[in-house]
């Protein structure tokens, strides 16, 4: 567990932030990157169960400085809901979202948190610390609520100017990624997100801006083509919603363009076509899990289905 999720962890700084990157020559801590440990983790005790208790307190007490960074350094005086500094803190570097402001709460990270903040809340109830596991809890319901009160827009989430009342929207698959919340969102919201997720689709996947909106651009970085993380947060977070003929739909169409067009580091919305880095890890590895996956419904669809008796 340590050597496959703990090495960035070994890089956090005094304040409990992650490092934007990580090389063999250098580490910038000029940005950060969202808090997306916590789904991450949830994911690989599945497949790592057994794991001693030492270890998990080293991930748990990690995890935490991560979250109380998010909560500390990044909320505003008064404010619920944490925000990004820029674009690139998101990963999304140059979407739509950020175009009116530099300074963005949005509900893509707020989700994230509170998957970090439920998976804290487990670890700790693992680890005895009931108490903490109490204010975890109520932290996450806290930031679910405002997410919910302050930027939900009807069809998808707006973004917010930190200690303002400014809101706007986009046609950014940004907008739409609080999805990761799966069943953690309310069922009238997720059917909401999932339609505006259907018409990003192209015939390869979802588009990170809509197709027609009049800021799309085939090689625009994150302003329309189709990236593997976005893809996969996604696929499982319609899944845990209950949105299952959706995301099997995505995660057929996501891996039969890789399975033409390679691992590029992004692809093309509408051609298809490998894009910037032409052999990228995180899209193999998408790939791999969305196969895994997949493979694993089938044998246990056939499974049940030769045992179901026979008229």
């Amino acid at each position: 567990m340590a050597g496959i999720f703990q090495i960035v962890f070994d890089h956090q700084d005094q304040a409990g932030a992650l490092p934007d990157s990580i090389t063999h020559s250098e580490v910038l801590y000029n940005f950060v990157k969202p808090p997306i440990h916590g789904w991450a983790l949830r994911k690989l005790r599945r497949h790592l169960p057994g794991l001693d208790a030492e270890d998990l307190r080293a991930t748990y007490t990690a995890m935490a400085r991560w979250s109380t960074f998010w909560l500390s350094a990044r909320r505003a005086p008064g404010e619920t809901l944490p925000h990004y500094q820029h674009g690139n803190d998101s990963g999304w570097d140059n979407a739509t979202t950020f175009d009116p402001h530099r300074l963005v709460q949005s509900a893509d990270l707020a989700a994230f948190l509170i998957l970090q903040l439920r998976e804290l809340t487990d670890l700790a109830t693992t680890l005895g610390l009931a108490e903490e596991a109490g204010r975890w809890t109520e932290t996450a319901d806290q930031l679910r609520a405002a997410m919910l009160d302050t930027l939900w827009a009807g069809d998808r989430f707006a973004a917010r100017r930190p200690g303002t009342s400014t809101t706007w929207t986009s046609d950014s698959l940004l907008n739409l990624m609080a999805v990761a919340l799966g069943d953690d969102l309310p069922p009238a919201v997720s059917a909401a997100l999932a339609d505006r997720i259907r018409t990003h689709l192209t015939a390869y996947g979802p588009a990170t801006q809509h197709p027609r909106s009049p800021l799309y651009e085939p090689d625009g970085y994150w302003r329309g083509p189709i990236w593997a993380p976005s893809t996969l947060l996604i696929e499982d977070g319609l899944r845990r919603a209950g949105h299952i003929q959706l995301a099997d739909d995505i995660s057929q169409r996501f891996r039969a363009l890789c399975e033409r067009s390679g691992f590029a580091e992004n692809f093309d919305a509408l051609t298809g076509a490998g894009l910037r880095d032409r052999a990228y890890t995180w899209t193999a590895s998408v790939y791999l899990i969305l196969a895994a996956d997949h493979t694993q419904r089938t044998a246990a669809h056939r499974a049940g289905a030769m045992s179901a008796p026979q008229p």
